[in-house]
């Protein structure tokens, strides 16, 4: 049961660390583009940064990408590109 323990609270700490990373990264972009970003909305493989949003969205996202990939490496996030 120890194992199972350990590895449940592994577990736990990453998803807690993610939820807590997806927000930061939720309120960087918010506070760039002036409008709302759910956490739920961005997702993170490797050095990429996945946006699910509405087409008027994302290209306000594009527009101002150079700032939020400044902002994001600034708070010590390893973005490089947003899609």
């Amino acid at each position: 049961m120890s194992l199972f323990h350990t590895i449940l609270s592994q577990l736990q700490d990453k998803i807690a660390k993610e939820s807590t990373s997806n927000e930061t990264m939720a309120r960087i972009i918010s506070d760039v583009v002036r409008t709302t970003i759910n956490p739920d909305q961005l997702t993170v493989k490797d050095t990429v940064l996945r946006i699910k949003a509405a087409p008027t969205l994302k290209m306000a996202i594009t527009l101002q990408k150079q700032k939020i990939l400044q902002q994001l490496q600034a708070e010590g996030f390893n973005i490089q590109t947003i899609q």
